[in-house]
């Protein structure tokens, strides 16, 4: 039975905050209330600054979430900026690894490590490079960089995220009437924008299945 009453309580008061980001969180924590302990998070791109929740406070909540689920529940999270780590060890437990390096590197390294201990992640999530809305090539390409990189321990069950990744459709509008709603593009189906996009891509090439999709993507499924 898992019983993680207390955080569920704290969560709830603290969820609202989360603005575009809330119910994405909502769906990954009863995700992994679903799954049998010990939970392991592995995040990329930790909590930089407290208390901003325009960044989503990841950390702080999954932070949060293991302690609540017994011995072994652990994150592992990386960042880049020897500024970001400092803050954010200030800010969590020691129940949170906290490195400062390239989050790739990071990630090809602990695979390494995860394999020899046969350790099984529960949840990637990916949020270490700022997206540019209007040219978001290079963050999407560095977090299908993080997916390779991580490739050889998804397991089929495995939860990936990649925050920053909302659906997006294609529209058009009638030139005869510009002031008519816009409609989806019959030719174009709805797609994964964002960090996300080519993560999405290589995830329909390999059957992997969006678990949810809101500001954040989750897939499912990678290693089937």
């Amino acid at each position: 039975m898992n019983d993680n009453s207390n955080f569920q309580e704290w969560f709830k008061n603290f969820s609202p905050k989360l603005g575009l980001r809330e119910t994405s969180f909502k769906k990954i924590i009863q995700f992994l209330d679903s799954q049998p302990a010990p939970i392991t998070i592995v995040e990329t791109g930790c909590l930089r600054k407290e208390d901003n929740f325009l960044d989503g406070q990841s950390t702080l909540i999954f932070d949060k979430y293991t302690l609540s689920r017994g011995n072994g529940s652990k994150v592992y999270t990386v960042d880049i900026n020897p500024k970001s780590t400092e803050v954010c060890k200030k800010v969590v437990s020691k129940n949170v690894d906290v490195a400062t390096d390239d989050s790739v590197r990071y990630l090809n390294n602990l695979a390494k490590i995860f394999i020899d201990k046969s350790i099984k992640v529960t949840m990637f999530f990916l949020d270490s490079y700022d997206v540019d809305w209007r040219h978001p090539y290079p963050s999407a390409a560095h977090h299908l960089k993080e997916l390779t990189a991580i490739q050889k321990i998804l397991d089929k069950n495995t939860l990936v995220v990649v925050d920053d990744a909302p659906a997006i459709g294609h529209l058009e509008r009638s030139e005869e009437n510009l002031s008519k709603d816009w409609k989806v593009m019959q030719s174009f189906s709805p797609t994964i924008g964002g960090k996300g996009f080519l993560v999405h891509e290589y995830a329909c090439h390999v059957k992997a299945k969006v678990f949810f999709s809101h500001y954040q993507t989750a897939w499912i499924g990678f290693n089937q």
